[in-house]
């Protein structure tokens, strides 16, 4: 399963952060310092599950990670091959939510430059930018968050990009309209590969072409250390027409269900 270039630059956050329990079926994968994270706490499955694998799954969820009270979620995830697909209308009817993700790559031979002039800077984070970092996602968030819940979220990944960026793992890199911060994203190193993380850009600043800047000057920084970047995006995201202008290419899918509250017992 780690061969999959999204599984293995995620397994990167995975274990810094957390565990990774590895059984013949799955692997389960937990953050004990981050319950209320559906892709931190979550069953890596070794091939995609049907309706028929339903009551087993959950089981062995709430077995292996359900088993702190605080997580209140199941999430399962695994690797899809070329024309691969899955019968999940018993998980869809329960409450689960399916979500298809790309994982696309680009190497210094692919990468182009965007048209245009960059209009601002980019540079990597200094220690004092977090909280601008941190309250550009807390405005940007999904309105179905709790403004209270996901600040605590926040507080945590934040944790966890500082220590990574400590060790010498990566950088985070922001652009900025004099002390604003309009645009930003990570960039975090294994083995032979780069992984971006959470790249985003303030909603009054969309369409103006900033990201598309953002993510070539530090995928050009990024490729001088490693000969390939991976970002992996929902295959609906809009941005995908973005990462494709600048030369990403499909590497691989993987498919994902979770539910945000299990039933009550």
């Amino acid at each position: 399963m780690d061969d999959h270039p999204a599984v293995a630059t995620e397994l990167l956050f995975d274990g810094y952060r957390g565990q990774i329990a590895r059984y013949p079926d799955f692997w389960a994968i937990t953050a004990p310092d981050a319950p209320d994270d559906y892709f931190g706490n979550y069953l890596l499955l070794a091939s995609p599950p049907h309706d028929h694998d339903k009551g087993w799954l959950e089981q062995s969820f709430d077995r292996h990670i359900g088993r702190d009270p605080r997580i209140r979620h199941r999430t399962f995830q695994w690797t899809l091959q070329e024309g691969q697909h899955s019968r999940l209308a018993g998980f869809i009817t329960a409450g689960y939510h399916y979500l298809e993700l790309q994982a696309l790559g680009v190497t210094t031979t692919q990468l182009r430059q965007p048209a245009g002039a960059q209009s601002l800077p980019v540079r990597p984070f200094v220690h004092h930018d977090w909280p601008a970092w941190h309250a550009l996602e807390l405005a940007e968030r999904d309105p179905a968050h709790n403004a209270v819940d996901y600040a605590r979220f926040l507080d945590g990944r934040m944790a966890l990009y500082h220590a990574m960026i400590a060790d010498g793992l990566g950088q985070w890199w922001g652009m900025w309209e004099g002390e604003e911060l309009v645009a930003s994203c990570g960039l975090f190193f294994k083995g032979s590969l780069g992984r971006f993380q959470w790249v985003r850009t303030r909603e009054r600043w969309r369409n103006r072409g900033l990201c598309r800047h953002l993510l070539y000057q530090v995928a050009s920084h990024g490729l001088q250390r490693v000969p390939e970047i991976i970002i992996v995006a929902d295959s609906d995201y809009f941005a995908h027409r973005i990462y494709r202008n600048l030369g990403f290419e499909t590497r691989g899918r993987l498919g994902s269900l979770f539910r945000r509250k299990r039933p009550e017992p």
